[in-house]
């Protein structure tokens, strides 16, 4: 069994980051955040998004505050089991 991460939508990711969520999906399209495409929708993944800011903070490059950023990542379980025929 496959344990799967809900991704954050461009609101959820500018909520976390306290921005618009079209500057998040401008930065996205300039490949300056970790962001993946889902047919004409941005996505993103909350352990990239979180090493993503950690990064930035140790590096001291556009850093945002990273207090009270923990959030909690809602998950789904997925059956990956298939039958023989």
């Amino acid at each position: 069994m496959a344990e799967i991460t809900k991704l954050l939508t461009p609101a959820e990711v500018g909520t976390l980051l306290q921005i618009h969520s079209k500057t998040v999906q401008r930065m996205a399209a300039r490949r300056e955040i970790p962001s993946l495409r889902v047919g004409r929708y941005w996505r993103f993944a909350p352990a990239e998004i979180l090493r993503w800011i950690s990064a930035k903070s140790l590096a001291g490059i556009d850093s945002p505050t990273t207090a009270g950023l923990a959030c909690e990542v809602p998950t789904v379980a997925l059956s990956l089991s298939h039958s023989a025929r």
